[in-house]
């Protein structure tokens, strides 16, 4: 839990510095396991914000934190001004408080589970600065720490539904959130979530007085239900009528949802209740590739023989089409996907080095977390510290006068890409090896450091070892990094160019919003004969000005445009006539098309670069098929 909501307060840290206020973290027991924001507002004794102090009635007298957590259903969201603290270094400041619930749940083997109380996070603030908005942010900021957890204890093996109204709104805190079996029924909720499925059976929880005034003082917006507009909660006895339930009762289908293999949104249309949206996200589910064959062609290799029976998540299945080098990566980024080692990934520039990160996410147990991509390469160096580890007001000249949190920071609790490692600058090498072994975050400017919680994955083109002999790379930060180092072949040595060309046509053709044209053979040959020095980057230009080009229902040699052809106003394409021409070479000192004038000279030319129809056609500046008809014509 303390992972999860220090994600959570730590989006809030600029605005507790504006207010001037702080959050404090605590266990059931009222033991604080984290504060952020301003620590000097309690004085003296600021050892009250530190971990391990107690904020229960017995230790610290009268508080909204003990409040809460004497009756944390009755008192969800408590707040507590001046002199009504029993504590003298309380007096004159205001407490809030909310309850921390874990999400109520079913399953066939434990029944129902009402959410129990985990936490409960509170705010110490100036009474008069933050009053009417104490209570409504953290209402929100519970809400989504619920949310988070929901999605820890239930995303990696059940549909995870949000419902909003608004679209946008779909993954915010104020979205109702079920985890659904793969059968239907309904595993777990949130409070939201809750307040939803009741308001359309029409029952009539409990509800809390000075939490729906609290709700409603906080000027909130309402809930996806067009009834569950109050903060409260179904009871324990109105539980079993929600949980474990199909979505049926709800008049929810449930079959198009269950088909959807990634997280799509779909509009509720003419429902009698549920008018809005849905996001519905599937679960990681893995998938067992089939054995390899009992004997097989030493020479030809297969990807079924590189992974033998390992279980691969889609994602991860989708990064190759058929390449036994390929497969062999899937196959180690499965067996290390969970297993906390910082990973190291070499190849070349435009190998999808990208891709593979977040194919990495997606099927790890953080995927409900924050990826946070970082590209070395492109910050300026006076500006790489500000921006991975941000700033307190005042550190430099033209900081934002608010400060600003860092990329690191953000990533707590998830993932941080470090593109481009081998550009780092030094000294930012010494402060990020710091963050790595210490697992704290200080910003530019001093601070309280704040500890960080995420997997790392580095990336460069650059041979590291080579670096760190030449002096550019520092050593231990290196050792630091390679917990494993994953080598990604380049396009040219791959054996899966037609599968994976026809994988990014289906999904450009998905995002163009236009029907996939038929693919022959010999557009598909044109495309295994380059050697890719681009890469996956060159191939997907490559195909978007193929998709671009192409007029009629069929993608044809002469709509591949490699690096260096040029668009020309005359060609011989079947399928887009008098759009593409390409240069004759002049350095291949062959004739032009019109000094060959019979096809006993076009083969003798054939003849001479090894028969490779592809380059003769090229050289010449013409298609294939146009080559083919001058071949036949004798």
């Amino acid at each position: 839990m303390a992972t999860v909501a220090s994600a959570v307060a730590g989006h809030t840290l600029n605005l507790l510095d504006h207010w001037q206020a702080c959050l404090v973290l605590t266990d059931r027991d009222g033991v604080v396991l984290a504060s952020y924001g301003h620590q000097q507002l309690l004085g003296n004794d600021a050892a009250l914000l530190h971990p391990g102090a107690r904020w229960r009635e017995e230790s610290l007298g009268h508080n909204a934190i003990a409040e809460t957590l004497n009756a944390p259903r009755a008192n969800r969201l408590a707040r507590i001004a001046l002199e009504a603290h029993d504590a003298e270094c309380l007096k004159g400041l205001a407490s809030a408080s909310a309850a921390l619930l874990a999400p109520a749940s079913w399953s066939t083997s434990r029944g129902l589970t009402p959410g129990a109380c985990e936490g409960c996070l509170g705010l110490i603030c100036d009474p008069y600065r933050v009053r009417q908005y104490s209570l409504g942010m953290l209402g929100v900021l519970a809400d989504d720490i619920e949310q988070r957890r929901l999605g820890e204890a239930h995303g990696h093996d059940h549909h995870l539904l949000r419902l909003h109204l608004n679209r946008s709104q779909l993954d915010s805190p104020s979205a109702a959130l079920l985890a659904i079996t793969p059968q239907g029924q309904v595993a777990a909720a949130s409070r939201r979530g809750l307040q939803l499925l009741a308001a359309h059976l029409e029952l009539t929880p409990a509800s809390d007085s000075a939490d729906t005034a609290s709700h409603s003082a906080a000027n909130t917006s309402n809930s996806t239900a067009h009834a569950a507009d109050s903060d409260s909660c179904a009871t324990r006895d109105d539980i079993h009528l929600l949980l474990g339930q199909p979505l049926a009762r709800w008049q929810l289908d449930w079959a198009p949802l269950a088909q959807l293999a990634e997280a799509q949104c779909v509009t509720l249309a003419q429902h009698p209740r549920f008018t809005g949206y849905t996001l519905c996200a599937a679960p990681p589910r893995p998938r067992v590739v089939a054995r390899a064959p009992a004997e097989r062609s030493a020479s030809q290799p297969t990807a079924e023989a590189a992974t033998r029976e390992t279980a691969c998540h889609p994602s991860l299945a989708r990064l190759h089409h058929g390449d036994a080098g390929w497969a062999r990566v899937c196959e180690l980024l499965a067996r290390l996907v969970n297993a906390r080692l910082p990973l190291l990934l070499q190849g070349e520039t435009g190998v999808g080095k990208e891709e593979v990160v977040k194919a990495l996410h997606q099927a790890s147990h953080r995927a409900h977390q924050p990826l946070v991509a970082i590209n070395c390469a492109a910050l300026p160096d006076e500006l790489v510290e500000a921006e991975l580890f941000g700033y307190r007001r005042g550190a430099f000249t033209g900081a934002d006068p608010a400060g600003r949190e860092g990329r690191l920071l953000e990533a707590n609790g998830g993932r941080l890409f470090l593109d481009e490692i081998g550009d780092m600058p030094l000294h930012v090498q010494a402060r990020l090896l710091r963050v790595l072994q210490e697992r704290e975050v200080t910003p530019l400017g001093g601070g309280k450091p704040q500890r960080v919680d995420f997997e790392l994955v580095a990336a460069t083109h650059q041979p590291l070892s080579e670096l760190v002999k030449a002096g550019r790379f520092r050593a231990d930060l290196y050792y630091r990094l390679c917990g494993a180092t994953i080598a990604l072949p380049p396009l040219r040595e791959r054996h899966d160019i037609a599968g994976l060309s026809r994988a990014l046509l289906t999904r450009l053709c998905r995002e163009q919003q236009r029907e996939l044209p038929r693919i022959t053979p010999a557009f598909l040959d044109r495309l295994t004969q380059h050697d890719w020095p681009g890469n996956v980057r060159e191939l997907d230009n490559v195909l978007r000005l193929a998709l671009a080009l192409c007029d009629g229902p069929t993608l044809e040699p002469c709509h591949v445009m490699l690096a260096g052809d040029c668009l020309a106003s005359q060609g011989d394409c079947p399928a887009s006539e008098g759009q593409i021409a390409r240069q004759p070479s002049q350095a291949s000192g062959l004739p032009s098309l019109h000094d060959l004038s019979s096809a006993e000279e076009l083969q003798s030319a054939l003849d001479a670069l090894g028969g490779n129809v592809s380059r003769l056609a090229r050289e010449l500046g013409i298609s294939r098929t146009t080559l083919y008809k001058r071949l036949g014509a004798a």
